[in-house]
Parts: C-alpha cells; sequence; structure tokens
C-alpha cells in the first residue's frame, strides 16, 4: 500500500474514531456521525495544508540546492545521521544568507560555530551513554571552555558516565603544566580523570580532542595564534572532523582504549 492511500485511510480512521468517541459522549448516532464528519474535514484541511506547505518548502530547498551545485536537499532525507545534517544545513543557510547580501555589494561575517560542535554534540548524551574526551588543555581557560566544562559537569550529575583523559604535551613549558594541572584539580570532583604524557602514547593515539558519544566522534586540531600564546590558553581550532560512521566510531574507541590504558587516574 502506498504512502498516500495510507495518509488517506488514516484520515478516514481519525474521523471514525472521532464519530465513535461522540456517539458515547451524546447517545445520539446521527449527531456523532455529523461531529465526526466536522472534525474530520477540520484535521483533514489543517494536514493537507501542512503537507502542501511542507511540499512547497522542499522545492524552495531543492531549487536553492541546484543553484548551490548541491546534488540534493538534505531536509527530506532520512538516509544522514539526523545531527550530521543539522550541521550541514546550517553551513548551507549561512551560504544563502551571504549569497543574499552580497547582491547588494555587502557581507556580514559571523564567527565560525566549529567550536561549537564538540559542546554540541556532547549535550546529546543521555542516562547510561558513556563519554569519553582526551584533550590537550587548549581549550582551558576560554569561554567555549568555560561552556563546556560546566555542561560536562551538568551531564555528570544526570548520571552520564564521562572520562576526560588529560594529555601533558612534550613541548609543554612550565606554566601550561600547572595549568593543565590546575584545570584537572577544577574537574576531579565532577568526571572521571585521567593523566598521561604525551611520550607515553604511540603516533597514532596522539590526538589532540576526541570525543565518544555512542553514534558521534569528534576530532579538533588546534593552531596557534599570531602573537603566541599563553599556557595553552589562546589556541584556537584549525580544523574539526565530526564521524558519524560506525567504523569511524569503532576506531575511535579503540584509541581512547588505549590511551585509557597508558593513563592514570588523576588524584
Amino acid at each position: 500500500m502506498s504512502k498516500e492511500w495510507l495518509w488517506w485511510l488514516g484520515e478516514f480512521g481519525l474521523a471514525a474514531v472521532v464519530a465513535v468517541v461522540s456517539g458515547f459522549v451524546t447517545k445520539d448516532v446521527p449527531i456523532s456521525i455529523l461531529y465526526g464528519l466536522f472534525v474530520g474535514t477540520v484535521f483533514f484541511i489543517l494536514r493537507q495544508h501542512s503537507r502542501v506547505t511542507s511540499r512547497f518548502e522542499q522545492q524552495v530547498s531543492e531549487m536553492e540546492d541546484k543553484a548551490l551545485n548541491l546534488p540534493t536537499t538534505l531536509r527530506h532525507r532520512e538516509d544522514i545521521d539526523p545531527f550530521l545534517k543539522q550541521v550541514v544545513r546550517s553551513s548551507r543557510d549561512e551560504t544563502l544568507r551571504l549569497s543574499k547580501e552580497a547582491e547588494d555589494g555587502a557581507v556580514t561575517l559571523k564567527t565560525s560555530p566549529t567550536g561549537l560542535i564538540g559542546l554540541n554534540v556532547i549535550k546529546l548524551a543521555r542516562p547510561g551513554d558513556k563519554v569519553v574526551a582526551i584533550n590537550y588543555g587548549a581549550i582551558w581557560g576560554s569561554e567555549r571552555g568555560d561552556a563546556y566544562r560546566q555542561v560536562s559537569f551538568d551531564l555528570a550529575d544526570k548520571g552520564i558516565d564521562i572520562t576526560r583523559v588529560f594529555v601533558e604535551s612534550t613541548l609543554a613549558t612550565p606554566e601550561q603544566k600547572k595549568h593543565l594541572r590546575e584545570e584537572m584539580d577544577r574537574q576531579k570532583g565532577h568526571l572521571n580523570v585521567r593523566f598521561v604524557k604525551e611520550s607515553r602514547l604511540p603516533p597514532e593515539v596522539r590526538i589532540n580532542c576526541v570525543i565518544i558519544l555512542n553514534r558521534y566522534v569528534v576530532y579538533a586540531n588546534f593552531r596557534m595564534p599570531r602573537g603566541g600564546t599563553t599556557a595553552g590558553r589562546s589556541l584556537e581550532i584549525d580544523e574539526l572532523k565530526l564521524f558519524a560512521r560506525r567504523d569511524e566510531v569503532e576506531k575511535a574507541t579503540e584509541l581512547a582504549e588505549t590511551v585509557i590504558k597508558l593513563s592514570e587516574e588523576y588524584k
């Protein structure tokens, strides 16, 4: 049976249910039938309007995608992970906004939301989930780092198992090492905090940052801004990769397990 027939059958079933319920309430069969037909008609009009609107939005979205040279609209694709779809659509909508502004000879550039993706991924955690994060301490001391820390604490309070492994870089200065340990002291009362020196890690697991959350893994590479940095507090994200593929998640899980085995609990 096609989706169209299922939709019509659902409309008929809704009207029939309303008629039966109203019959029990009013004890009057003719009135219940009329009432059921009336309510069914109203629901039909509203849902038909919703379907037409949805189709129109899809057509507009497809035309916009063609204008951007994109193969297909993502809104109605069910084979794409919902969070990845959200990230891509956000970039797509930003491109459309800039294109429309450019027609007037000026554009407004906004700060890239790249740094918020890791934060948004961890917010997807629910009780029973296990989160593992490996971090070189680059974000702590920044506004984004403060928000990331607080979200982690809130999730841990809800019963989510969060393990954060802090890696001390081989090139870290005494000031950076001090900053890293201060952050570990700040988090150890809330999360499962572990510590390892970079020199103990095999090259393949020397990852700047990885977050594992059931279906997702996020890798982040940081870059040194002009003018240098102090205690790792000013490093900025240069590249961020987000995966939802099962093979990548499993690979990241194995890497994280290796790092955890080589690390020690921070007390």
